[in-house]
């Protein structure tokens, strides 16, 4: 087949797409590339009124000029609302395919990096933690030994220096509570509470926005794709890391639950403080991914999908407008509706 009909076929193929479809197409194109600046590199090769970015514009315009061919002014009114209707369509899908993967990319950036940060404090946590027990217990027997006169000093040291670590713990301490017998109890958060809370806050932001993407390619794509490959492939990564560092935690708590086990009968410490996390017997420090994301998707994807669908929209809507010189009102009214001020 010779290429002129090919491109005739192609050029009546591409007229006859709907905005949604256009896009559908340009993110394909996307993930056909392993990285972002493969595809760059591969739409500039061609024609600027050529690439998969401009040209839906110009196909929506003819499709405006088929179906309203005529010369009247309710014909170039129909035609020219069709066309302004149809453009603003595919650009806002577009601007929302490229909002989602600046975002994306951004997010598994700074969330990798946080959620690495958050492992290798863990790991510091649990070395602590053990160090502290360990620490206390030495000491514990090193008041009992009974050491010649000879000895005393060195003993002293060694007891000085173990002080210093006895009381490093997850563990509530009396620096935190109000003295025993008052009936009153004043506790703040241990470390690994903060890890705990500070993590939570950490998964449900990396999978609502997963969750997020996937709603946006379902309502308005069709259910298709619309990473770049390589920010999909951050965004798995960064998933990974903390899931990582939630097993992690998981299995070290298994392993307090154990230790606690063998101590069961000394669960309170002469002084009433409890030997353990507020918690920790419970089982409500393990941290449940699947809980959280269940509550990401109840309270936070359906704002993400609204902050990116408006942004696109808006801008979209203003780029079309500009043509005819309205963006700025549309632009102005806009900003009054989102802070609430009354036209």
């Amino acid at each position: 087949m010779a290429t002129s009909t090919k491109q005739r076929r192609l050029d009546d193929m591409e007229l006859q797409l709907t905005p949604k479809e256009s896009a559908i197409r340009l993110a394909a194109e996307m993930r056909k590339h392993p990285r972002q600046e493969g595809f760059w590199k591969a739409i500039t090769k061609g024609t600027y009124r050529d690439s998969l970015i401009v040209k839906p514009f110009f196909k929506l315009a003819e499709q405006a000029e088929a179906r309203h061919p005529g010369n009247s002014p309710e014909d170039i009114r129909a035609r020219n609302q069709l066309n302004r209707k149809l453009r603003t369509e595919f650009h806002s899908l577009k601007g929302l395919i490229f909002k989602v993967n600046e975002t994306i990319m951004s997010k598994a950036e700074t969330n990798g990096l946080k959620a690495a940060l958050k492992l290798s404090w863990l790991h510091t946590l649990i070395l602590l933690d053990a160090f502290g027990r360990t620490a206390s217990k030495v000491a514990a027997w090193v008041e009992e030994y009974k050491a010649a006169d000879a000895d005393e000093e060195e003993r002293q040291v060694m007891l000085k220096e173990l002080d210093a670590y006895r009381y490093v713990s997850f563990v509530e301490t009396p620096s935190n509570s109000l003295p025993p017998g008052t009936g009153l109890r004043l506790r703040f958060p241990s470390l690994i509470e903060c890890w705990v809370n500070d993590s939570t806050m950490l998964i449900m932001d990396v999978f609502a926005h997963r969750a997020a993407i996937q709603a946006v390619q379902d309502k308005y794509f069709d259910g298709c794709p619309i990473l770049f490959r390589d920010v999909e492939t951050g965004l798995d990564e960064t998933i990974r890391a903390v899931e990582e560092a939630v097993a992690t935690f998981n299995e070290y708590l298994k392993t307090r639950a154990d230790l606690f086990s063998r101590e069961r009968n000394q669960e309170e410490r002469e002084d009433g403080i409890a030997s353990a996390i507020p918690g920790e017997h419970e089982g409500h420090l393990a941290i449940d991914i699947e809980g959280i994301q269940g509550r990401a998707k109840d309270y936070v994807v359906d704002d993400i999908v609204d902050d990116w669908v408006r942004n696109a929209k808006d801008k979209a809507v203003a780029d079309i407008l500009q043509e005819t010189r309205e963006h700025e009102a549309y632009v102005w009214r806009t900003l009054r509706e989102r802070v609430g001020v009354e036209a």
